[in-house]
């Protein structure tokens, strides 16, 4: 009698943490997808970023059209 009724209380416990383990299963998997998402635009802005600093230390303008012209030299130089 006692094994059974200690079963009877187990079960919805057991039953409970299996449901919760699940949704954590399940909450890592989609956090392991944005993590990843984030890794690789975080590749993306670094390339960008060592282009730009390329091209500013060469001395080109990294601004083209109505922008290049702020980047323009006065002619007197």
């Amino acid at each position: 009698m006692a094994d059974q009724s200690v079963l009877e209380t187990l079960d919805p416990r057991v039953s409970e943490l299996e449901i919760r383990l699940s949704f954590l299963e399940q909450t890592l998997a989609e956090l392991d997808g944005v993590v990843r998402q984030v890794a690789d635009e975080m590749v993306r802005v670094r390339e960008s970023l060592k282009e730009l600093e390329g091209k500013v230390d060469a001395g080109d303008s990294p601004a083209t059209g109505k922008d290049a012209l702020l980047y323009e030299k006065p002619p007197h130089y």
